[in-house]
């Protein structure tokens, strides 16, 4: 790359010319709100669909089979509400902590004591100053590994992360669930923390299943399985004994260059589940499940038992609205896992 041409994406990729990370941070909301809005918009027309089905065109009433259809599809009615109960948690706990983060960021560089609508003086104008002159990127993830017990809850939101991921792959390949589907999913799990995402994937699995299930068995034509056409060939051990690596490796590594490129690296490293590569069933999760126990297991014994003492549930209350974001969508997280796991219908 010649000289100038380097030059001139440096310029406009920091303050006070930062248009690149302006750019990026825009397109992050627009792109959130696209696939939130999508995948919303899809789950009520098949919610609709479905049960719109099961209403005009029941069993006999006579039959056997009309009582567990009719039981099946009030309990997975059930499930769904339950589920989007949750999502519906996720995404306002999610709200409300990414916008005190910008909100807070944008006072903190007026340097003022108080939001600038409430003086009157935000215009557009003054948004664009702050967008250009700001590293929101760099400094949330900062603020991540700032302070110890923050860590703690951004290594358990991003091994949670990984973990769902392996998880939804894995029910995808299962239920074929075509990669056009998850596209808009996969989408939302890059931008937002996972538990909204997540919560929304098993919505979209349980009208599968519903659907599915309201087909004939004798006009059902088998899909051609996408997942088939190339078979995986890699097992996720691997990949997850790197990912906890970096994120053991990223809090000595905070004021150096190579800072965010592992945290780059740590976001490809969350893309794998989606991509046909990695064999993926209960006996493989199973094992990266121990692997990651373990690894955290010799986070708290070499050394660092400090970083989970009492002041972890400081953070969540105290701490800095990033940090507070990832570490309550982990324990909302947790919750849908719990309810998976207590009987959650899949």
């Amino acid at each position: 790359m010649p000289p100038n041409i380097y030059d001139q994406l440096v310029e406009c990729s920091a303050p006070p010319n930062n248009y690149t990370g302006t750019a990026i941070f825009l397109s992050y909301i627009v792109l959130a709100l696209y696939a939130t809005l999508s995948i919303a918009s899809s789950l009520y027309t098949q919610y609709t669909a479905v049960f719109q089905i099961a209403k005009i065109t029941p069993p006999p009433k006579s039959s056997p089979e009309s009582e567990h259809v009719q039981a099946a599809n009030a309990a997975r009615r059930r499930h769904i509400k339950i589920y989007t109960f949750l999502a519906s948690v996720s995404f306002a706990a999610l709200s409300y902590h990414m916008l005190s983060f910008l909100i807070t960021h944008l006072v903190t560089w007026t340097g003022t004591s108080k939001p600038a609508w409430n003086s009157g003086a935000l215009n557009l104008q003054l948004l664009q100053q702050w967008m250009l002159s700001s590293t929101l990127f760099g400094d949330f993830a900062r603020d991540l590994v700032r302070e110890p017990q923050g860590m703690v809850w951004t290594q358990l939101a991003i091994l949670e992360t990984w973990g769902w991921g392996l998880w939804i792959g894995w029910k995808a390949r299962q239920h074929n669930i075509p990669t056009s589907t998850l596209r808009t999913f996969i989408l939302l799990s890059q931008i937002l923390p996972i538990s909204f995402t997540a919560t929304l994937f098993i919505i979209r699995l349980h009208l599968h299943i519903a659907r599915q299930s309201q087909t004939p068995t004798s006009t059902t034509t088998t899909p051609t399985n996408p997942y088939h056409l190339h078979k995986p060939y890699a097992s996720p051990l691997l990949p997850t004994l790197l990912l906890n690596l970096a994120l053991l490796s990223l809090p000595s590594l905070y004021p150096q260059t190579i800072f965010i490129p592992l945290v780059l690296f740590s976001r490809l490293i969350l893309l794998l589940p989606y991509l046909n590569i990695l064999k993926l069933n209960a006996a493989e999760l199973k094992r990266c499940g121990i692997v990651t126990v373990g690894c955290v297991v010799a986070f708290h014994v070499l050394g660092r038992r400090e970083l989970w003492a009492g002041g972890r549930k400081r953070v969540l209350r105290e701490g800095g609205f990033a940090v507070r974001a990832l570490g309550w969508d982990a324990l909302i997280g947790m919750g849908v896992s719990g309810v998976v796991a207590w009987g959650g219908g899949l």
